[in-house]
């Protein structure tokens, strides 16, 4: 969670520390829920519009990767970014079944093996590339804030998926509430993929 300059004191800790602001997010419902849960006025920008909104005032936060924020130079835009874990830091591959299903099974198997050395590779240069923004961030001026157990705990507590208010949303997306616990279920599953988040 990133902070315009000037809009706090310090680093965002707790929900109560956003509440009233304009937070800038994407066209998602479900973030949009979120920060309405959490006592903050979701705005939804376009990426493209996003710095210079947040220059103006237009928004006073964002959440995406730190990463990210280096990579879009809000270096000087911003004061302070708190880890609260609120959006997964992911990334995404995505493939034509179409065209894979039309390829022979030795090179499907090919395809299916450069995928994955690519996807170990990737995740093996996340924490170095993690840290990088950090320092970059920190030499920028901006501070960057871990909370503790207890505040993360008190983000999960306004906005987690336990509470009743989402069970619109988890029907809408898994079709049953049996199979949303499944899904959760599947998260607590160690997958043979790691990423160093201690780094």
């Amino acid at each position: 969670m990133a902070v315009r300059r000037g809009l706090l004191d310090g680093p965002v800790r707790t929900p109560e520390d956003i509440s009233g602001i304009k937070f800038r997010v994407p066209s998602s419902q479900i973030l949009q829920k979120v920060y309405r849960m959490l006592g903050a006025n979701p705005t939804p920008i376009a990426w493209g519009e996003t710095s210079s909104a947040m220059q103006q005032g237009v928004a006073d936060a964002l959440d995406p990767s730190v990463q990210a924020l280096l990579v879009f130079g809000f270096t000087d835009v911003l004061q302070s970014i708190s880890t609260i874990q609120s959006v997964a830091d992911a990334q995404v591959y995505t493939c034509n079944k179409e065209w894979f299903d039309s390829l022979s099974v030795p090179i499907q198997d090919g395809v299916m093996q450069a995928a994955e050395t690519t996807f170990r590779e990737n995740l093996a240069k996340v924490p170095a590339a993690r840290a990088y923004a950090y320092n970059q961030m920190r030499q920028a001026g901006v501070d960057v804030y871990s909370p503790t157990a207890d505040e993360i705990e008190q983000w999960s507590a306004r906005c987690g998926h336990q509470l009743s208010d989402w069970n619109d949303t988890k029907l809408e997306l898994a079709g049953s509430m049996e199979v949303f616990e499944k899904l959760l279920a599947a998260t607590e599953e160690y997958n043979g993929y790691f990423v160093d988040s201690n780094s």
